[in-house]
């Protein structure tokens, strides 16, 4: 893998780290999803397979789609299986980005390898029962951008870059 590959997590959380509920998002936000699309479109994105299943089990189109699953069994149509973390990304190859597009549990697993996050800041507390995990003093914050509700964006939103300390990116 090459030194300068970016793993890089893309998730929207609420003001309380609310990220999922009822394995679905507790909001529709087009302005997020088109954020979405912008960060991961050409890119591998690796996700669990409770994510994949939110996407009614249809690769997302214009990206290499890796569901990282435990069941051996699995297969999809459109989709690369990994069985860990680093298979996952062997799949990914020599890509200069690879997405981690969640859940919780896929976040977490990679949290130590992350080097930028993609964020949306949803001005809203929510209920959930999936959270992203705290953002500590080992992020600093490079970017971000307020993007004030609407007629189709119920909430206030922040995209922000955030950047590891000691990353080496600018």
């Amino acid at each position: 893998m090459p030194s300068r590959q970016d793993i890089v997590a893309i998730a929207a959380q609420t003001e309380n780290r609310v990220i999922g509920r009822d394995g679905g998002m507790p909001w529709h936000l087009p302005a997020d999803f088109a954020h979405f699309r912008a960060l991961s479109v050409g890119k591998p994105n690796i996700m669990g397979r409770k994510v994949f299943d939110t996407l009614r089990r249809k690769p997302l189109p214009e990206r290499v789609n890796i569901v990282l699953t435990r069941n051996e069994n699995l297969k999809f149509d459109g989709c690369l299986i990994a069985h860990s973390p680093e298979e996952a990304l062997q799949l990914a190859g020599d890509a200069p980005e690879i997405a981690i597009i969640g859940g919780e549990e896929i976040y977490r697993l990679y949290w130590d390898r992350l080097t930028r996050l993609e964020m949306t800041l949803i001005h809203a507390e929510l209920d959930g029962d999936t959270f992203f995990p705290e953002i500590g003093p080992e992020w600093e914050l490079a970017q971000e951008t307020f993007r004030p509700a609407d007629e189709k964006n119920r909430y206030d939103l922040t995209f922000q870059t955030w950047r590891r300390r000691g990353s080496g990116q600018p």
